[in-house]
């Protein structure tokens, strides 16, 4: 303000001297050209005489004075507004340099006018070099995806007169070829009259945001596929039983998409969840976790196996829960399989004294019983000269012994001693491995000639007639020969079919009839075989046991409880396979049969 005021007095002093100036001039010329009267220049210079003279003088001095003073008003005023404009640009350029983003301004034509430091260290150019330069030459933007030149938003600015956004994935290339990623936008300004003077564009470097942002979507994507990967399903939901997460495994299961579960009610999507929800609801309530172990269900193979648990989940103040739900159908028929092995192991030992203790009495009933028959039926001199010594008529003993049925009870005493034989052979393949001869065998051939046996088989006959049983065969053509012992491995296809077959007499058929599904195929390096029949098939108690030595569900005299004992030590201790079996009561039962195609050495 001061030196508003000092500005002012300057002028008006200015005009003071030249009036002063002016005054003493007129007084030396009135004094050279006209003092004709020789008065002295002090008459002149204040002629006080003179009326007319002061009055002009005083006129002409009282103008100047006037003159001056508004001369100095006005300059004073113009010098107050230059000083306030410069303040006014100053603490523009403080602001303008100060913002934290970079500021480009534009005239109306799109030229430079202004930069701000940061839009100088992001641009590469200096405000002296850019002012005057169309804006994309300062301002190169390129998609930092496809790598094309972007549109100036400028000039679409100066083309929409309205605020324009830079796009997503916007990269600038600086002056010295640097990339940095950019947002934000530019707009429009406007002057008084409302027309728009330039623009002012405003950015700022987001390439760390940007790099975050990735680096969070990356993270999301990795620990979704970690989700989406795991075998297990994974489901979560809200305190309301919403579905908020569902991985891949869940839309494999329940053939409903992410997009279409998100959002709904866990039981319209998953309806077997139904009852879990008091245990959801409760495990949120209490944020204990709740698990369930070997919870079956039927699936279409069969009985299946779940372990269910449910976690509780706070996130961002919401409560819910995420339920996971393990298959462990396989795992619990290894255990079975594992238990069952560990049974036959256990038999196995008890088998070896067995058999070796009822062998030696089992020879001498045999021996002896036909000896008895030899000395009493078989025409021998020994048997004619004792009867003699003891006057015995050989021919009326006989006769006697024959009406007596003593040769059938000798007979009856062969075969049950034959089948103790049979029984005790066949509970040695559980106490020691025999040497064998492995081939090559076409299993296809192999299962043919086993049906045919099968059809012929005298004790079958007995019961039913096995060629009205219908025999749907589903051999695969790449299924090739197979390293094993053929003579086993059919005596375990006899063994299925027989049991089969002898399960299905025990079933009432109203629209269907017995049927046998044989199934050969190639599964990677194995052979795969499946003997499948419709009959009554068993409860899940029968199944887990159907292995068991000596363990049977005929009744007594129809079976010894080893044809699938002994099939499967075949095929798990012989042959290095796996066996095991999948029914449903009431409807089917599938025993599965897995050998390596190249077999072992024997």
């Amino acid at each position: 303000m001061r030196s508003y005021i000092y500005a002012g007095r300057k002028m008006l002093l200015t005009f003071g001297l030249i009036s002063a100036l002016l005054w003493i001039v007129d007084s030396f010329i009135e004094f050279v050209w006209f003092n004709e009267a020789g008065r002295l220049f002090g008459y002149f210079l204040l002629p006080v005489d003179d009326i007319h003279e002061m009055y002009m003088r005083a006129m002409l001095v009282s103008s100047l004075l006037v003159s001056g003073a508004v001369v100095s008003f006005m300059y004073g005023r113009v010098a107050r507004s230059e000083q306030l404009t410069r303040e006014n640009e100053r603490k523009l350029r403080t602001i303008f340099n100060s913002i934290g983003d970079a500021v480009i301004a534009t005239d109306g034509n799109g030229v430079v006018t202004r930069m701000n430091p940061v839009a100088q260290q992001l641009t590469g150019w200096s405000v002296e070099e850019a002012a005057g330069r169309p804006l994309a030459e300062v301002f190169k933007i390129i998609n930092a995806v496809t790598r094309h030149p972007c549109v100036s938003p400028v000039e679409i600015v100066l083309k929409s007169k309205g605020v324009v956004g830079l796009a997503n994935h916007t990269a600038l290339i600086s002056r010295s070829g640097e990339e940095v990623q950019i947002a934000d936008s530019a707009a429009p300004v406007f002057d008084e009259q409302g027309e728009m003077a330039g623009t002012v564009l405003v950015f700022r470097d987001v390439s760390e945001d940007y790099r975050q942002r990735e680096e969070l979507r990356r993270l999301r994507n990795y620990l979704s596929n970690i989700i989406d990967s795991m075998p297990s399903i994974l489901v979560g939901v809200d305190a309301e039983g919403h579905v908020t997460q569902w991985n891949m495994t869940a839309e494999k299961v329940t053939g409903i998409s992410a997009g279409d579960a998100q959002g709904k009610s866990l039981v319209s999507v998953f309806p077997r969840m139904a009852t879990e929800m008091d245990k959801i609801r409760e495990t949120i309530r209490t944020r204990q976790p709740c698990s369930e172990e070997r919870k079956t269900r039927q699936g279409e193979s069969g009985i299946c196996y779940e372990d269910v648990t449910i976690f509780p989940l706070i996130a961002n103040g919401v409560d819910g829960a995420v339920i996971q739900i393990d298959d462990v159908t396989e795992r619990c028929n290894l255990e079975q399989m594992m238990i069952q092995t560990e049974k036959m192991m256990s038999v196995g030992g008890l088998a070896a004294g067995m058999a070796h203790e009822i062998n030696n009495p089992l020879a001498a009933i045999v021996g002896n019983s036909q000896n008895i028959l030899n000395r009493i039926y078989k025409d021998l001199e020994k048997n004619r000269k004792t009867a003699s010594e003891c006057d015995v008529d050989l021919e009326n003993l006989r006769e006697y012994l024959s009406r007596r049925d003593v040769p059938k009870m000798l007979h009856g005493i062969s075969e049950s001693c034959n089948r103790a034989a049979t029984i005790v052979s066949n509970m040695l393949r559980f106490s020691r491995k025999s040497e064998r001869k492995f081939g090559e065998c076409n299993l296809a051939e192999l299962m043919n000639n086993t049906i045919d046996l099968a059809a012929n088989d005298y004790d079958l006959k007995k019961e039913y007639d096995f060629r009205k049983i219908e025999i749907i065969k589903e051999y695969s053509p790449e299924l090739s020969n197979v390293v094993c012992e053929e003579n086993e491995i059919q005596q375990v296809f006899l063994n299925l079919l027989k049991n089969g077959a002898q399960a299905m007499m025990e079933k009432e058929y109203v629209e269907d009839s017995p049927r046998f599904i044989l199934r050969l195929k190639k599964d990677g390096q194995m052979a795969v075989i499946e003997v499948e029949d419709n009959g009554p098939g068993m409860s899940e108690d029968v199944r887990k046991r159907v292995f068991e030595p000596f363990y049977s569900t005929k009744r007594v005299g129809r079976g010894t409880g080893l044809g699938l004992s002994v099939s499967y030590f075949i095929i798990t201790d012989q042959h290095n396979g796996l066996m095991k079996v999948n029914s449903v009561p009431g409807s089917w039962t599938r025993f599965g049969i897995k050998i390596p195609i190249s077999g072992r050495e024997a």
